[in-house]
């Protein structure tokens, strides 16, 4: 029994061994040597190679995670830059290059649990080509100057999001694949098409960006497909086209704004609206309803028609043009009111004293519904009245502060009053009391007068 435990120990059974390799040296041996659970570290610097790779539950990952300084670029452009036969596999943080010949910077062929992250595919044939392979994640790559940027062939329910896709004929292109979820990707200047739907059932396509492509969304023989919260904008044919043998898709919540927004050759029940649901659209209006329309030249559905009651719906249907479907509850933008907000303000009628130095205070403030003072500088609320009166009795600098509110926000505004050293002297108080006294200042200049005419006549 202790045999085997010292033989478990020095096995390394549960633990994950890591093969690191350096510049110049073949990335594939490091994976001939690998086996399952292994993780390849790859330092920075180019490789020139063609990698197959059949391990099960492998990590080949770039040691920086910087795709632009970890390089590996086809040795024959004819075959894949990576050839994946195996199942969770992942390849993180690469710039991946120069596969030709319909070749493919990564291909899996009956792949499961797959994950390509974080990297570049640029120049080759395709960038990432998933066939017969399915449940596996694209995430967070730049995919670009390709013919098809990704293509998951015969693949179900793989996850393609935050990817941006750039400058290839196709952004993605889906044939004969189910339940795949395309999320929040990016997808521009793409000569033909941003994302193609190709005989595909129950895909959803969310939260993606479609801008300045030839075409922006495209579903040839494709049903059970959800559409909803994509901007899909600025495509050069049309934004939308659903082919006539396209039916059961749901087209929601997304914001068009194209010389062509949608091409829907009709169908059977497509649709392109739902009830007044809570919750926000995708132009911040409170409910979920139909879709936003609008026009590069201001004049969209979406754009002028009324919204009487402001509940962000337009008050008329839209007809989608040549076509039988109507968008009936089709979103316009809220128009939000600015809150009114308080204005702290406020005026004194002394800034500085003897103690005991009382001061009135007289609340100028607008918008508001509550305010607090506070005389000391302590934090603490001294008084809540409109028009308090504080009286100092140590010497001091205080920050007088007086905070106005209301249900939309607060202000604040400061104050400084100095009450000086030393108190008013009994004799001092009288020449105030004296000096304040009706007539007081005429009586002295008459004195005044009277003493200098005294002095001359001596």
């Amino acid at each position: 029994m202790l045999v085997f435990f010292i033989l478990i120990l020095s096995s390394g059974i549960g633990t994950a061994n890591e093969i690191f390799v350096n510049s110049g040296e073949s990335i594939q041996a490091a994976v001939n040597s690998a086996v399952s659970g292994d993780v390849i570290i790859v330092k920075p610097g180019t490789y020139t190679e063609n990698i197959n790779v059949t391990v099960h539950n492998l990590i080949i990952k770039s040691e920086s995670g910087n795709p632009v300084n970890t390089i590996i670029m086809a040795k024959n452009p004819a075959l894949d830059v990576f050839n994946v036969e195996s199942n969770k596999v992942t390849i993180s943080g690469f710039k991946i290059m120069e596969a030709n010949k319909d070749h493919a910077g990564v291909y899996m062929y009956k792949c499961k649990n797959c994950t390509i992250e974080n990297s570049r595919l640029l120049n080759n044939t395709i960038g990432v080509h998933l066939k017969n392979s399915d449940y596996n994640s694209i995430l967070d790559n730049l995919i670009g100057k390709s013919d098809k940027g990704v293509v998951t062939e015969q693949s179900n329910y793989n996850t393609i999001s935050g990817n941006r896709a750039s400058k290839n004929r196709y952004g993605f292109y889906v044939p004969n694949s189910a339940g795949n979820v395309i999320s929040n990707n990016t997808l521009s200047e793409n000569k033909d098409y941003g994302i193609v739907l190709s005989t595909g059932a129950g895909n959803t396509l969310s939260e993606n960006n479609a801008y300045d492509n030839g075409r922006g969304i495209y579903l040839g023989n494709s049903d059970n497909n959800k559409i909803s919260s994509n901007t899909i904008t600025s495509n050069e044919v049309f934004g939308l086209f659903v082919c006539p043998k396209s039916d059961k898709n749901r087209i929601l919540n997304n914001y068009f704004n194209n010389t062509v927004n949608a091409v829907p050759n009709n169908g059977t029940d497509n649709i392109y609206y739902i009830e007044k649901t809570p919750g926000t659209n995708i132009v911040g209006g409170p409910y979920l309803a139909g879709n936003y329309w609008a026009q590069p030249n201001g004049t969209g559905p979406s754009e002028v028609t009324p919204d009487a009651d402001g509940d962000g719906i337009a008050d008329k249907v839209y007809r989608l043009e040549n076509s039988d479907y109507v968008d009936r509850r089709p979103l316009v933008a809220v128009k939000v009111k600015k809150p009114i907000l308080p204005v702290a303000n406020f005026s004194t009628n002394a800034t500085s004293g003897h103690p005991p130095l009382s001061v009135q205070f007289a609340d100028l403030s607008k918008n508001e519904t509550e305010r607090n003072w506070d005389f000391e500088s302590d934090g603490n609320i001294d008084s809540t009245d409109e028009n308090p009166v504080y009286t100092y009795t140590e010497p001091g600098t205080y920050t007088v502060n007086l905070t106005a509110s209301n249900e939309n926000g607060t202000a604040s505004k400061n104050y400084i009053i100095v009450v000086l050293e030393g108190r008013e002297t009994q004799e001092s108080v009288w020449q105030n009391k004296i000096a304040s006294l009706p007539g007081f200042e005429l009586i002295y200049g008459i004195f005044g007068l009277l003493a200098v005419f005294l002095y001359r006549k001596r």
